[in-house]
Order: C-alpha cells, then structure tokens, then sequence
C-alpha cells in the first residue's frame, strides 16, 4: 500500500523579525568592552587558566 504525502503546513503564528534583534549593551558594558587594560587583563587570566588546564591534563 503507498501513502501520498501530504501538504506541508503553515504555521499558525508568524514570528515577526524585532523578536530577533540583540538588546542594546548598555554605557558601562561598551565601556568594559573598551578598556584596554581590563581586556590585557582578561586575556591574560584566560590564558593562565587554559594553559593550567593543559597542563593539568598533559601530566
């Protein structure tokens, strides 16, 4: 026995495109952003974690 296949449905509800826009970041956060000595500092931290846990796992 073969089956036809059916019509593709609609959705019922259409997602309009603002539900997709990323909020605004606010002053302090920009601020945060671009501030070099705060990102040195950040990468730096990052870096010492990644290469702890490299070696950590290296042995």
């Amino acid at each position: 026995m073969t089956t036809t296949p059916s019509e593709p449905t609609t959705p019922s509800v259409v997602i309009q495109p603002e539900a997709y826009q990323a909020p605004m970041p606010t002053r302090g956060t920009v601020r945060k952003r671009t501030n070099l000595p705060l990102q040195a500092y950040r990468f730096g931290a990052v870096s010492v974690k990644m290469m702890r846990m490299i070696l950590r796992s290296h042995g």
